[in-house]
């Protein structure tokens, strides 16, 4: 049976979530020149664990280290490969924009819009892995700090409740949100200001490695409420 692990890589820019692609060689077994998302096969003599395995693979193909990876599920079945019986551990990665550059002329970054309309076809049932893993990003967008990860390590409050309302598809309270934020106690003010369109706004700072916190509610909903600052 063929088991490999498949990344879902995500970033924000352009004002929009964007997924990681690598183009499968010419000679490829299945799908030459397809774009798919990175993977590749676990290895017993160099990877002591499945995250282990996703960052060598990252590495490799795209020279990129994400600061976020979790696991999102195991598929398998008959149908996700021409030859027969296959399975895959898929992992979700995520990257702040400015870490985000790939030097390997076989990779590219896409809008995650691009293959969920289908304008951007790709391999095996690599589409249905990004939905999968979209739609966990997006139930713990509701609930915790996860998509700091999508945010530079210095940032405005504003620009982090922008990255929360892509990656939900919806604008959020401005109050409600920062409420929410703050009370995670992961954002440390640097104690530097900076002149808005209102009142100056504060320059936060958070470590790449720090844990995701829950929120004791969920997001609120839709506001008409302007996100500048």
């Amino acid at each position: 049976m063929i088991t490999t692990i498949d990344t879902v890589l995500l970033r924000i820019a352009d004002n929009e979530l964007q997924v990681l692609l690598w183009q499968r060689p010419s000679d490829s077994r299945a799908y030459p020149g397809f774009w798919a998302l990175p993977g590749g096969w676990v290895f017993e003599d160099r990877d002591e664990t499945l995250e282990q395995a996703t960052c060598r693979i990252l590495e490799r193909k795209a020279g990129l280290k994400p600061d976020y990876i979790e696991q999102v599920a195991t598929i398998g079945n008959r149908q996700r490969d021409p030859d027969g019986w296959s399975m895959t551990v898929l992992h979700l990665a995520l990257l702040r924009f400015s870490c985000s550059s790939s030097t390997h002329e076989d990779t590219h970054w896409v809008p995650v819009e691009n293959v969920l309309n289908q304008s951007q076809e790709l391999a095996f049932d690599h589409a249905v892995l990004l939905a999968k893993a979209l739609e966990r990003l997006n139930t713990k967008a509701r609930y915790s700090t996860l998509p700091l990860y999508l945010a530079e390590q210095e940032l405005k409050l504003p620009e982090l409740q922008r990255i929360y309302e892509i990656v939900l598809g919806n604008p959020l309270h401005k109050r409600a949100f920062r409420e929410r934020i703050l009370s995670a106690d992961v954002l440390q003010d640097t104690g530097r200001r900076v002149q808005g369109r209102g009142s100056p706004a504060t320059i936060y700072r958070y470590h790449s490695d720090c844990p995701v916190r829950l929120f004791d509610r969920m997001m609120q909903g839709a506001s008409t409420e302007t996100v500048d600052e």
